[in-house]
């Protein structure tokens, strides 16, 4: 990363689950009310079975909770890397890119009393009926094999003259680390891996304390 001055085009795109959260909202949510089915969705996850997006769907539309029940389990069950609100402190531009739904995102940051517009995250919606939810995916980003098409996203900043730093963590993670110019991969993780295979530059985080210093370095 060569040392550059602060810029209104510079614009941070985040990864949710895994990465600002600590746990998974959707594996969470799977593993509190509908264990056993969970239990062969994660294997069959962590096989390749099926895709992310058919591992979040399905899950989320098989849970019978009522809104304010969903809520609750996110208020008590979500945990957040806490120095995120340190990276809010800071002012930069960013957006979070979730693979999960937007409802996921904002309630467990706002549970956590962090407060993110929604029209910072770029993600699917989950609409909500008695106790029954449904899964409602971007139309602009959609993709089949993740739900959302991070790389798309950053793309459409780029086209705006935009510089994209990508932070992210695991396999929805994959193809927008390509397409940023410059990533931050959770240590350990399987995004990881996946850059030291493909030769893919970045920079190892374990959490935005990290990332803030790091960053804090090339800016005069």
């Amino acid at each position: 990363m060569k040392k550059k001055e602060p810029s209104a085009q510079t614009i941070f795109v985040i990864d949710f689950d895994g990465t600002i959260s600590v746990n998974d909202s959707t594996t969470m949510l799977a593993e509190k009310y509908i264990p056993d089915m969970h239990r062969g969705y994660l294997r069959d996850i962590r096989a390749e079975k099926i895709s992310v997006r058919k591992y979040i769907k399905d899950q989320l539309e098989a849970l019978s909770i009522t809104k304010e029940e969903y809520i609750s389990t996110l208020r008590n069950e979500m945990k957040i890397d806490h120095s995120f609100k340190n990276f809010l402190t800071k002012n930069w531009d960013f957006v979070i890119v979730s693979a999960g739904t937007l409802q996921n995102v904002y309630y467990s940051l706002k549970e956590k009393d962090i407060y993110i517009s929604p029209k910072k995250i770029i993600s699917n919606q989950l609409n909500f009926n008695g106790e029954k939810m449904k899964v409602e995916t971007s139309r602009r980003y959609f993709d089949q094999e993740n739900g959302v098409n991070k790389a798309k996203v950053i793309e459409d900043f780029q086209k705006q003259n935009y510089h994209v730093i990508f932070i992210g963590d695991s396999i929805s993670d994959f193809e927008g680390a390509k397409a940023a110019d410059i990533v931050y991969a959770k240590k350990n993780q399987k995004l990881t891996t996946y850059l030291q295979e493909q030769g893919i530059a970045f920079f190892e985080y374990q959490n935005f304390d990290e990332i803030i210093s790091h960053f804090q370095k090339f800016l005069i």
